[in-house]
């Protein structure tokens, strides 16, 4: 039966994270363990510890509290107090050396979790590519089958679980993007917010998921390897050896099901894969179509119907949620053009049963609709024509940066004309389509911001593939 947590770590493990200085103490952890790195192991004297700690605790004056009576403003006082602490809690010990030293040690519980805090800081993004690759290599490496439980079931089982977390992170990336849409957001904070996704997931994470570590690459290679090694009795044999001994299993026949059922574990998770990539797919469509929407309507010019709409009831609601207005109260003179209806048709979504009415009526007489001629035929083609030129496909997209870049091999995003709000729509197609291959150009995307007329949009250049 498998340990429970609290099982392993102290009571108060924790204790300094939730107390009100869990920030110092958040510090404190990740700039000893920082400390440990250049060692041979996780314990390093004392006085190296008090004096990077007494560096942190320099940078400010204020006092703290360690049993909620006395208050240290001291950089030693509060170094020490700190190891003291962490101490009580579980996370370091003391090591008496041979040379009568005194070390700190970090326990070896707290390390993965410090590890993963410092992840999370990070934000370090996974090379599914390299996952991949250690998984494949490790399965066709004949000279590793003299072990195959040690040297290859094991590692390819590890592998194969932080694949398809990190897959799962990156859906939860997405989905988390989407849940900072706002309606409240102004056109700038729409543009800020997609370029962000885009620099963060979409030319990340997501186009290399796609192309360069697409994983499909490897799947049938490494389920077949897996069948290879389940079909193998010679192989499955030394594998069951390996399991009981590792695993301290003593029943054969037990450490055989295990293995086997391990190995269809991992066969099963990259078949699940597909599942998590075609949800990837569906949130990352779901967030740009929702950007670019979002940005098209609050960059309306204001001269077609819902533009002009959209401004009386954003200036309505304005009014409305003025201190100094009453509630609804709105200008005879906009009474008089506004009418608001309610809707007198039954839901299908609605509890009342729906009425059936059938009504019998003559047959009407069947008119016979108007040809077109040639020349009729030949406008409404060539209107068809010009409205298609207008919209903002891959295809129109792609030639009008040919026709901006002509003999040039790169353009900055700066000599690019912005004349009007179709101007800067049609530059964020251009970002958005940018990760095709089948484009003639690439965008190099940088962390600075330029300001082009009335917008300040992030800095970038058009490079010809």
């Amino acid at each position: 039966m498998s340990k429970n947590l609290f099982e392993i770590l102290p009571a108060d493990f924790y204790k300094p994270l939730t107390s009100k200085y869990r920030r110092m103490y958040a510090d404190a952890i990740l700039l000893i363990f920082n400390t440990f790195k250049p060692e041979i192991s996780y314990g390093v004297n004392r006085d190296i510890i008090v004096r990077s700690l007494m560096d942190y605790f320099e940078l400010d004056d204020d006092e703290i509290s360690f049993d909620d009576e006395t208050y240290v403003s001291d950089a030693r006082d509060k170094a020490n107090g700190v190891i003291a602490q962490l101490k009580a809690a579980g996370w370091l010990e003391y090591e008496q050396t041979d040379d009568h030293q005194l070390n700190v040690v970090m326990f070896e519980y707290a390390i993965p979790i410090i590890e993963s805090m410092n992840r999370v800081i990070k934000e370090e993004e996974t090379e599914y590519q390299g996952l991949i690759s250690q998984i494949h290599s490790t399965l066709q490496n004949d000279e590793l089958l003299a072990k195959p439980y040690e040297l290859i079931i094991v590692g390819v089982e590890e592998s194969t679980e932080r694949l398809v977390s990190e897959l799962k992170r990156l859906s939860v990336s997405i989905k988390r993007y989407m849940e900072k849409q706002t309606n409240e957001m102004d056109a700038n904070e729409v543009l800020e917010h997609f370029f962000n996704y885009h620099q963060d997931i979409g030319s990340k994470a997501y186009l290399r998921m796609k192309t360069a570590e697409n994983i499909a690459y490897f799947r049938s290679s490494i389920i077949d390897r897996i069948d290879y090694i389940l079909s193998s009795s010679d192989i499955m044999s030394r594998a069951v050896k390996g399991y009981m001994e590792v695993r301290k299993v003593e029943d054969a026949d037990i450490a055989y099901d295990s293995l086997v059922s391990n190995l269809i574990d991992i066969k099963s998770a990259f078949y699940k894969i597909d599942d998590i990539i075609e949800e990837i797919d569906s949130k990352h469509t779901k967030y740009m179509k929702n950007a670019v929407r979002r940005a098209q309507f609050l960059l309306a010019t204001g001269n077609n119907l819902e533009g002009k709409l959209s401004r009386i009831l954003n200036l309505m609601a304005e009014d409305v949620s003025n201190e100094r207005s009453a509630l609804f109260e709105v200008d005879e003179k906009a009474n008089m053009k506004i009418s608001i209806y309610p809707q007198r048709y039954i839901s299908p979504e609605s509890l009342k049963t729906m009425p059936v009415k059938k009504q019998m009526t003559d047959i009407g007489i069947i008119n016979t609709a108007p040809v077109m001629t040639e020349e009729e035929r030949a406008l409404y083609k060539e209107a068809l024509r010009q409205k298609n030129r207008r919209r903002f496909t891959r295809k129109n997209v792609n030639a009008f940066v040919e026709e901006l870049l002509k003999d040039k091999e790169r353009i900055p995003v700066t000599e690019i004309e912005i004349n009007s709000k179709r101007d800067l729509i049609r530059l964020i197609y251009i970002s958005l389509y940018a990760g095709n291959q089948s484009n003639i150009y690439k965008v190099k995307r940088t962390s600075r911001s330029v300001h082009i007329g009335d917008y300040s949009l992030p800095y970038f250049e058009i490079i010809r593939r």
